[in-house]
């Protein structure tokens, strides 16, 4: 019986789907620049020329990637029902979960790409750097929110309270695998930034 149009649909998510998570692994290790096709058609265990079904190039397989990356961080920081310091905490909590699955995931691959200036397009940089932006704007607008609420220290810039999340996410980022200390909770800072409660000493 052939298949439906449907079943060829998910076949070819699938497919993509394995296309990106070896591509992920591929990158992480080598390097955007170093990395070849067949090293992301060997990882997902396909051939080369079928790859190119998927994808016409390399550069073309990092760019699904970072899309990917960039939609993820997007919808963890969206609007939602949660108050600023919650909301704050499930993105951080969510951002760490995907660092820890699996030390190679799409962050660890961007961030070494940018760190090592491989081959990024301009046109993709600049879509990079936007979200960068969009990124700390909206983690800027939570913290002076959850400042106001009364959940975090009003004494420190929501600014440089920003820039301080995205650089302690930057650097677990390229964290190498082997490295034998655990990754921290990034939450754990959101509970030392909380003003000291009445009759107790802040941390």
């Amino acid at each position: 019986m052939p298949r439906s149009e449907k079943d060829n649909e998910e076949i070819r998510a699938a497919r993509r789907r394995e296309i990106l998570d070896a591509a992920v692994t591929v990158f992480a290790a080598k390097g955007v620049a170093r990395a070849k096709v067949t090293d992301i058609a060997a990882a997902a265990n396909l051939s080369h020329g079928l790859l190119y079904h998927y994808f016409p190039s390399k550069e073309a397989v990092f760019e699904a990637v970072v899309e990917e990356m960039m939609l993820r961080a997007d919808e963890d920081l969206g609007e939602t029902h949660l108050r600023a310091i919650e909301q704050l905490e499930h993105s951080l909590r969510r951002a760490r979960e995907r660092l820890d699955a699996c030390n190679l995931d799409a962050n660890r691959a961007v961030t070494l790409a940018m760190l090592m200036r491989d081959a990024i397009s301009d046109e993709l940089r600049g879509r990079m750097e936007a979200h960068m932006s969009r990124i700390v704007g909206r983690t800027h607008e939570l913290i002076a929110q959850a400042q106001a609420d009364g959940d975090l220290d009003p004494s420190i810039s929501p600014e440089e309270l920003s820039r301080l999340l995205l650089f302690l996410f930057r650097g677990m980022a390229i964290r190498v695998p082997s490295f034998p200390i655990p990754l921290p909770d990034p939450t754990t800072l959101l509970r030392l930034l909380r003003p000291a409660e009445p009759g107790r000493d802040a941390p």
